[in-house]
């Protein structure tokens, strides 16, 4: 929440470009971040002993060191060979998919140890430490990388601070206990990876198409609204996932099947409620916010949240039900959806482009329809 208030801000420090070099930036670290870890941490919250869950942190703090130094390593070297000409992708990714990794590993010992209160809070610092990095730098006209440069600042703060009030200790731990734990939980890597990866890119997919096909100001434009819309789904949909998630895994173990079912059509239906008040408004009032709150140039942002607002309604509702297929080990049927809609996005968008050359708004009309189908 704390950079949707900041973002009045931003938008008078930052340009159009620069908020599409920002947006262009997170959309490829996010990406590459899916992999971080091997995604053994979703499986933190299982072990019911300490010592299990502890040796699981390890080996997914271990494995994203390693990739983020390779990462690093391959990025250089495509730079060299100006396969990549973007600085920000090539210095700046590594640093971020190194620090996220290791903070959503944090998050999710926090989730298994019921630290809701450390976790909220860690959002706060990464928040907070974002915003700042970023005003400051705009003040100082270092505006080229100022979004770029915050984001990253703010991810390392929260970790630092997850790791200082968690103190989870996995030195001593022997390279055998990683191999057992990282064998017992194999099918985090061996079917979640990939269709998150895919899941991931589908989430990216229309940054991708606008940052390919269209001008810079147009993904400009759709970054300061895919910001203002990330902002309730970070602080919604993200924190109520964590309490869902926790809650679910454990009336699942307990095989309470009758009250996890009740659980979860009372969270979809609070969700609902909450995402259609949300989308109303923006629906109506739009352009005329967006033009009172950010500048009277970020109008157009605000014709896109309007046209956007029902598919961010359904997505409120299903992103933080959908831990459901890890808390009852049902990854495979969640796996055959994304791959599905990995499928259905791109080619509803390469159609959109290609075969019928659709201006952005059309374009934005079109994966509204395909995201509300999809996700209900």
């Amino acid at each position: 929440m704390m950079p949707f208030l900041a973002t009045p801000v931003l938008t008078r420090l930052y340009t159009q470009d620069d908020f599409g070099r920002y947006t262009s930036f997170f959309a490829i670290a996010t990406i590459l971040a899916v992999v971080a870890g091997g995604r053994y941490y979703l499986a933190i919250v299982l072990p019911r002993e300490r010592r299990e869950a502890i040796r699981l942190f390890g080996l997914s703090n271990y494995l994203t060191v390693i990739y983020a130094a390779v990462l690093a390593l391959v990025l250089l070297i495509l730079k060299e060979l100006e396969i990549v000409k973007s600085p920000e992708l090539v210095y700046f990714v590594p640093f971020y998919v190194l620090f996220y990794g290791i903070w959503v590993t944090l998050i999710n010992f926090s989730i298994r140890e019921k630290s809701f209160r450390i976790n909220a809070a860690s959002k706060v610092f990464q928040s907070a430490g974002y915003v700042i990095s970023a005003i400051a730098l705009g003040l100082f006209n270092f505006t080229i990388y100022g979004l770029i440069f915050g984001k990253v600042v703010g991810t390392l703060g929260s970790g630092i601070y997850l790791f200082r009030k968690l103190r989870p200790n996995s030195m001593g731990i022997k390279w055998s206990d990683f191999r057992s734990v990282a064998i017992k939980y194999i099918d985090y890597p061996k079917f979640s990876v990939a269709p998150a990866l895919l899941n991931t890119l589908t989430a990216q997919a229309l940054i991708l198409v606008l940052s390919k096909f269209y001008s810079s100001e147009d993904l400009g434009y759709y970054g300061l609204t895919f910001m203002v819309l990330s902002a309730p789904l970070g602080l919604i949909g993200t924190s109520y996932r964590d309490v869902f998630f926790q809650r679910i895994t454990e009336l699942i173990q307990k095989e309470e099947y009758g009250t996890s079912f009740l659980f979860f059509k009372k969270s979809a239906s609070f969700l609902f409620f909450i995402g259609g008040i949300i989308a109303v408004i923006l629906f109506f009032f739009g352009p005329f916010l967006f033009g009172i709150v950010f500048g009277n140039e970020w109008t157009r942002s605000g014709e896109f949240a309007a046209i956007l607002s029902f598919s961010f309604m359904v997505k409120l509702v299903a992103s933080p039900l959908s831990s459901v297929f890890y808390a009852a080990d049902k990854i495979r049927v969640a796996s055959v959806w994304q791959i599905l809609y990995f499928i259905s996005t791109f080619s509803t968008l390469g159609i959109g482009v290609y075969g019928l050359q659709l201006d952005i708004i059309q374009l934005l009309y079109l994966y509204l329809i395909h995201e509300t189908v999809m996700y209900s």
